[in-house]
């Protein structure tokens, strides 16, 4: 019987298509004991971006300065008001958006009922409540509560793969030009890659804007139309 295991760091407020393959998993691994990435183009373990009157934005929660270098061990810098920031740049951005009242009630809660002390706790969480929120039965876990600790890229999913007896791994397209088939094979895992296109659907402030956050989709969009596009075609 074929199990298919993904993985993916965990994201703040990822986009639609993380969601996606977290439906094409039958075990979803947030990859939380990697180095946190910051300071270029692809670093969105803590931030995302919306959609606002004057275009797309980033929202960055801000972490504190460390010598630790995982996503687990990095912490949220509190000291800042963010979180204020944030909400008030939310309500701005989506305060006549269909679905505004549900998604900003439910943002507005997770984010002010306690001060998350780690970004991978945050993130986890919120992750943890969209998959809640769209009906997502894909159990999820972290890298940090497995035994894995192979260095190596392609080694580290093989182990964590091995450790949760899957049969298959589907990783991102980006992954295409580092994974090492060949490896994945000899210890009969197949490798798949997800395949996924975005939808486009009613948002507020001018022409579309594809692989905004999540948060996007859910004050545009109901939920059971949301299911319908994580649907496979």
């Amino acid at each position: 019987m074929q199990k298919t295991v993904g993985i993916h760091q965990p994201n703040l407020l990822p986009w639609l298509g993380y969601f996606s393959k977290i439906t094409q998993s039958d075990v979803f691994v947030l990859l939380d004991t990697v180095d946190f990435q910051t300071g270029n183009a692809n670093s969105i373990t803590n931030r995302t971006r919306i959609k606002t009157q004057q275009g797309e934005l980033w929202l960055t929660v801000p972490v504190k300065k460390s010598t630790e270098k995982t996503i687990d061990k990095i912490c949220i810098d509190h000291k800042q008001p963010w979180v204020k920031k944030h909400l008030k740049t939310i309500q701005m951005a989506y305060g006549k958006a269909p679905y505004f009242e549900p998604t900003f009630e439910w943002l507005s809660k997770r984010l002010t009922q306690e001060e998350h002390v780690s970004i991978s706790a945050l993130n986890s969480l919120l992750i943890l409540d969209v998959k809640e929120l769209l009906q997502l039965t894909t159990p999820v876990i972290k890298s940090s509560e497995l035994t894995v600790t192979v260095e190596d890229k392609n080694e580290r999913i093989i182990a964590i793969c091995k450790s949760l007896d899957a049969t298959c791994y589907l990783s991102g397209n980006g992954a295409r030009s580092y994974n090492d088939e060949p490896a994945f094979n000899q210890q009969g895992i197949e490798l798949k890659y997800t395949s996924f296109k975005a939808p486009v659907y009613p948002q507020l402030h001018g022409p579309f804007l594809p692989g905004l956050s999540i948060l996007d989709v859910l004050m545009n969009c109901s939920i059971p139309t949301i299911q319908q596009f994580l649907l496979p075609v």
